[in-house]
């Protein structure tokens, strides 16, 4: 029997990504994870993960949307991706390989793998899940290396996974090992950014 701790946070948010981040370096050191993959939409969230984990030989993998997702364009900083490169981390921007799943179901309807995300979605893990098979396929990650998968509710980081990596094509072969952190609500940040949604799509 092994006893790990889970650290909870109230409700999630940006506010916790250094204390996620800390969290995160004692954990890897701890099991012995040797990479990190780290959901980011800016790369803002990359870069304070690259920062703070340097000299300790943990390899870092910033993820970002495909290009067009949700406007046209790339939508993660040149800035930050130069910057990351600087630090010895790798960028990945490939497909959204869960997310378009659910992007297409009102035009093809519901598939295997729309249902699957549309789980992963509800257990708030989705996105750790993506980024982790985003990452696989391009190469950054080898099918059954154990890896801290980070997320956040939208914004900054608050969820941290442990996972054994595989490719997307193989996604009921992947397997999930520790939590080591994750909110126990996201009310508030998903409140936040549906209404930041609706303004977007408002008529100006």
């Amino acid at each position: 029997m092994q006893t790990r701790r889970i650290v909870y946070f109230e409700e999630g948010g940006a506010e916790h990504t250094d204390a996620l981040i800390d969290i995160v370096r004692e954990a890897a050191l701890e099991l012995g994870v040797k990479k990190i993959v780290v959901a980011s939409t800016s790369g803002d969230s990359a870069v304070r993960v690259a920062e703070k984990l340097a000299g300790t030989g943990i390899a870092i993998v910033a993820v970002g949307h495909q290009s067009g997702f949700p406007v046209a364009g790339q939508r993660f900083k040149g800035e930050n991706v130069e910057r990351l490169r600087g630090l010895g981390a790798d960028v990945c921007l490939g497909t959204d390989v869960l997310t378009n799943s659910i992007r297409q179901r009102e035009r093809l309807g519901s598939s295997p793998l729309s249902i699957i995300t549309q789980m992963l979605s509800t257990l708030k893990m989705k996105v750790n899940v993506e980024v982790v098979l985003k990452a696989t396929d391009d190469g950054f990650l080898a099918p059954g290396e154990r890896v801290i998968s980070l997320a956040g509710s939208h914004a900054g980081l608050d969820t941290a996974i442990v996972f054994e990596a595989q490719e997307s094509a193989k996604i009921l072969d992947l397997k999930m090992g520790e939590i080591i952190a994750i909110p126990l609500s996201r009310e508030k940040s998903d409140a936040e950014y549906m209404r930041r949604r609706a303004a977007q799509a408002a008529p100006q």
